[in-house]
């Protein structure tokens, strides 16, 4: 059984291989250790030189220059006859490590799949046994007290281990007693996957009355029973193992990681479905988890293919509810590579609409967004809630809206807690809530002057109305100069009102929909900021033949154009071309940038918002802004140029690139 540093700085080491998926150079290895960029050569080969020999987690990978890799990419999954185990088994003075300690270790060596030795102690504890576990065991303090204590057993009890892979009836409880002395003296543990012969037997040996260990020896015949005693339980744990092996024949499984994979299927959610990640490239694109039948489960895009989706399945990795449940299902990945991380940002949005991923958070459902409106049938304005987008965002390209169209903002995702923020704004201000109603017939709402009741016909009451839903328009956009009165306060009074007459179930529910009201207005504003964002970020290139290249990426309220890839020549009337059709193009929709409410496409919301959210998270790429609707002739000439100049620093050898610098394949 290997031994593995406990420091977190080795874990950390051990987690960035995995996730980086091949050897690293020795000296970026140990800068990455020490946290630091200029390490010197020489003492970052001592440090590595130390860790390769107490961690046999990593080993040296020897090309050029020497690299650190892990032994697992190295070695070929071994069959289980040429494997050493140890089945171990301990007694202590109590069930949990630390406040317990260890009284006996008892060990049986296995090579072929034959006992070869044996290993056993007592120990002393170094504290009183309790009565209780002296009537268990019949480990007395008499018996214990001239026995080696803990540290002087640990070198013996490693040289039995040696290279060997442990076997343990519930191993988490021998393993963690284990652990927690070889952490304290030693600042180690052993590595990582000891067998447990308890899952093992429950899968093997159905229809037992309990799966303790004796019961599990008898019922396959051990010669040597458990008794509560070390080296007896670990004999029996050997005969345990043994026979089980054999009956796993039956199941296919004949090797080591096999194994671990029948004891937990739930593991090749992780480490074991690495090998699924081997043939990704480091380059930005999109990447489609398929289950057994080839459904797609979950789409993503990253900057670096390899790394960030290995990084989906180290341990200890930020994993979502349905994030776990794609590393789950997920039996095969395929993906494509994307010029830029902005283009591979966009397929990624195309491929969730497409697929419907059911491990995806957002963008499949689109068509339940809720848009806010305010208009309909009936006298007067009424706002109100609707999944239905409105005629006008599907004329692509003549967008101009009705003449008597309703005022639309959103959309929003979450139907329920759009019309809860509603229903709240219809409890603080009276006006019409009613989907329809004849003029002269006042509702009961009105009589209570809880509405301003636009349905009375008279003009001015009906203006004063429409003036003060507006006003909520005005309001839910974002302005905060209107003379509406604080909403929030309002639902605060209304809470402090019903909790006083102990209405505590109506008052919860108005202070979520006041917290949904928040929500809301922060989501136009990231939907108005998203829809306001024009840039251009050049992008390095290395084609393959063709010379140093550039990428253009440009973005126009809130949306993609078609990128422009050219050549040192090409470069001014390139950018040129590609900046008059977005001039060209803003001029024919200059009504749109005016517009007083934003409202988008349902099923363009997700994107708009992932791009904003790429943009706060990239700050350190250079974004050239581009001019606003109305710009004149100079102000675009000044940004061509600009770009040109950017441009042309980009394809001379050791510039300093606007973005990241990806080779073509």
């Amino acid at each position: 059984m290997q031994l593995q540093l406990s420091l977190n700085v080795a874990d950390r080491l051990h987690e960035a291989l995995l996730v980086h998926g091949e050897p690293l150079d020795a000296v970026e290895a140990a800068c990455l250790l020490l946290a630091s960029p200029k390490a010197p050569a020489r003492l970052c080969g001592q440090i590595l030189d130390a860790l390769v020999r107490h961690d046999r987690r990593f080993c040296w990978h020897m090309t050029v220059t020497p690299q650190i890799s892990l032994n697992r990419w190295e070695m070929a999954d071994p069959d289980l006859a040429e494997i050493p185990f140890v089945a171990l088994d301990l007694e202590t003075t109590g069930a949990r490590a630390g406040t317990g300690k260890i009284t006996e270790i008892g060990a049986v060596r296995i090579e072929g799949l034959r006992e070869v030795g044996h290993f056993s102690t007592l120990v002393n504890p170094q504290r009183p046994i309790p009565p209780i576990i002296t009537h268990l065991t019949g480990i007395t303090e008499e018996m214990v007290a001239d026995s080696p204590r803990i540290e002087k057993v640990i070198p013996d009890l490693l040289e039995f281990l040696e290279g060997a892979v442990v076997v343990a009836h519930n191993a988490a409880f021998d393993v963690g007693f284990l652990n927690y002395e070889l952490r304290r003296l030693k600042g180690q543990r052993l590595g990582e996957g000891a067998i447990d012969t308890l899952p093992l037997a429950r899968a093997l040996a159905p229809g037992l009355p309990n799966y303790r260990l004796r019961t599990v020896a008898e019922a396959l015949d051990a010669p040597v029973l458990a008794c509560h005693r070390a080296l007896a339980d670990a004999q029996a744990a050997a005969h345990v193992f043994i026979t089980l092996v054999g009956r796993l024949q039956e199941h296919g499984v004949s090797r080591l990681e096999e194994l671990r994979a029948y004891l937990n299927p739930s593991s090749r959610s992780g480490m074991d479905k690495l090998r699924l990640t081997r043939d990704l490239p480091r380059r930005p694109g999109t990447y489609r988890f398929l289950d057994r039948d080839d459904r797609i489960v979950y789409v993503g895009r990253a900057d670096k293919l390899g790394e960030e989706v290995r990084a989906h399945f180290v341990p200890g990795s930020d994993r979502n509810r349905r994030m776990r449940q794609a590393v789950r299902l997920v039996e095969r990945i395929d993906w494509d590579e994307a010029p830029t991380p902005l283009e591979a940002l966009v397929h990624e949005h195309r491929l969730i609409l497409e697929h419907r991923p059911t491990c995806n958070m957002y963008g499949t459902r689109p068509e339940t967004y809720a848009y806010i409106k305010a208009g309909g049938a009936g006298p007067g304005l009424n706002l109100f809630a609707s999944s239905r987008a409105p005629k006008w965002l599907a004329a692509q390209e003549s967008r101009a809206r009705p003449a008597r169209g309703p005022l639309v903002m959103g959309p929003f995702r979450g139907r329920a807690r759009v019309q809860a923020a509603l229903d709240l704004l219809h409890h603080c201000y009276p006006v019409r809530r009613c989907p329809r109603r004849p003029n002269d017939r006042p509702c009961a709402r009105a009589g209570k002057n809880q509405c301003l009741a636009p349905c009375s016909n008279d003009i001015r009451t009906r203006r004063e109305h429409d003036a003060l839903v507006l006003t909520i328009l005005d309001w839910l956009a974002g302005r905060d100069d209107t003379d509406l009165p604080d909403p929030f306060e309002r639902a605060n009074d209304m809470i402090r009102d019903l909790s006083r007459q102990r209405r505590h179930d109506e008052a919860q529910k108005i202070k979520e929909a006041s917290e949904h009201l928040l929500t809301i207005r922060r989501s136009y504003a990231s939907l108005a900021e998203a829809q306001r964002l024009r840039f251009a970020i050049l992008w390095p290139h290395t084609s393959n033949g063709d010379g140093p290249s550039v990428r253009l990426n440009l973005i126009w309220n809130g949306n993609l154009q078609d990128p422009v890839s050219f050549h040192p020549a090409q470069a001014e009337e390139s950018i040129r071309t590609a900046l008059d059709s977005i001039r060209d193009a803003s001029r024919d929709h200059q009504s749109d940038a005016t517009a007083s409410l934003v409202a988008v496409q349902q099923e363009d919301l997700d994107l708009l918002l992932a791009l904003r959210h790429w943009v706060h998270e990239t700050d350190r790429t250079l974004k050239v802004s581009l001019p606003g609707p109305g710009a004149d002739t100079s102000d675009w000439e000044e940004t061509k140029m600009r770009l040109v100049e950017e441009a042309r620093s980009l394809l001379v050898p050791g510039s300093a690139p606007l973005g990241r610098a990806y080779s073509a394949t």
